[in-house]
């Protein structure tokens, strides 16, 4: 009896260990095959960033929630990333994103892209649309600091996707020093700086804000900046070139994308804006955290892009526009 009972013993020791080390193969499967085959694990209901895995809400309307077929090229630029929006703005996806060296203002709902030098073009990240755009460009301004910088330079273009892969997701360009979409921007004595605080600031077509959106016809005489107003540009064609805060050049993209959800934040914060015009416009857009949102690729023409991944909004890994496009006063010449 006492031997039995010592073989039940060591049985059920046995079958512990075995049980332990199934939990540590099973667990450690799918690291072991990626180092030894390069198998990467797939899932359709996740956002790869960088080596991390992060859930995004199966409601998205328009959110690719797949690792692209190959990695090769994807999010090898991450040293150019600045400030990342507010997480409080962010209402669908990963929260936090950006260079976390620093802390985004309240109510930042972009990620800035640090260019470093003053004039750098910015590329479209998609096909797109441009539907509106806002001239805040002053000779000198406060930042969210509360120190002041001249110049301040902060042109907005507003774009919509035009691309299946992100239908009706909304692009916001700011901190511009001028764009070739805008023909009479800086080519027009009434369309360029203005003085602080003149109250003279140049809008028209659709603007997305914080927490709203909505139509403007036209605000400041923003005729004379004559803006390409439906134009339409493919990923990887100019759009814009970098403007300075003081020595600071950088741009900032936020990025808007439809949820079958409604925006817990819309209509909210409106810093007594008429109640009608704070509560129009579209519900279902959501801002999003750029970098931990989408994988990026740098642009050529060659290159062969999975869908849903973005163009990084610089030139890169050899790529180089034309030379005319370099220069901050070239205008494109006809619609499109």
């Amino acid at each position: 009896m006492f031997i039995m009972r010592k073989r039940f013993i060591v049985l059920i020791f046995v079958l512990i260990f075995i049980f332990i080390i199934g939990i540590f193969y099973i667990t450690n499967l799918s690291k072991l095959l990626e180092k030894i085959f390069n198998i990467k694990p797939n899932s359709d209901t996740l956002i790869n960033y960088s080596s991390e895995s992060i859930p995004v809400p199966n409601t998205s309307a328009s959110a690719i929630t797949s690792p692209p077929p190959s990695m090769d090229g994807i999010n090898t630029h991450t040293e150019l990333y600045g400030t990342g929006a507010d997480p409080d703005m962010i209402t669908l996806g990963p929260k936090v994103g950006g260079n976390p060296k620093y802390t985004p203002y309240a109510t930042k709902h972009s990620m800035g892209w640090e260019l470093k030098i003053h004039g750098t073009p910015v590329l479209a990240p998609i096909d797109m649309v441009l539907v509106g755009f806002q001239n805040n460009n002053v000779e000198y301004g406060i930042g969210a600091d509360g120190q002041r910088y001249a110049p301040f330079n902060d042109l907005v273009l507003f774009f919509e996707s035009t691309s299946p892969e992100w239908p009706g997701m909304i692009i916001y360009v700011y901190h511009l020093y001028s764009s070739p979409l805008l023909r009479g921007h800086y080519q027009n004595p009434d369309c360029g700086d203005v003085e602080p605080d003149s109250g003279i600031i140049q809008a028209k077509g659709h603007l997305y804000m914080g927490n709203m959106d909505y139509v403007v016809t036209d605000e400041g005489n923003a005729a004379a900046c004559e803006a390409l107003i439906e134009y339409t540009v493919k990923r990887g064609e100019l759009i814009g070139f970098a403007g300075s805060v003081g020595t600071h050049s950088f741009v900032d993209i936020g990025f808007k994308v439809s949820d079958t959800s409604e925006n817990p934040l819309f209509g909210l914060n409106s810093k007594g804006i008429d109640p009608s015009i704070a509560q129009s416009g579209n519900p279902y857009l959501h801002w999003v955290q750029p970098s931990s949102f989408f994988y990026w690729k740098c642009y050529s023409p060659d290159t062969n892009f999975s869908s849903g991944v973005l163009v990084y909004p610089f030139e890169c890994d050899g790529y180089q526009l034309p030379v005319e496009q370099h220069d901050v006063n070239f205008k494109y010449t006809s619609t499109k």
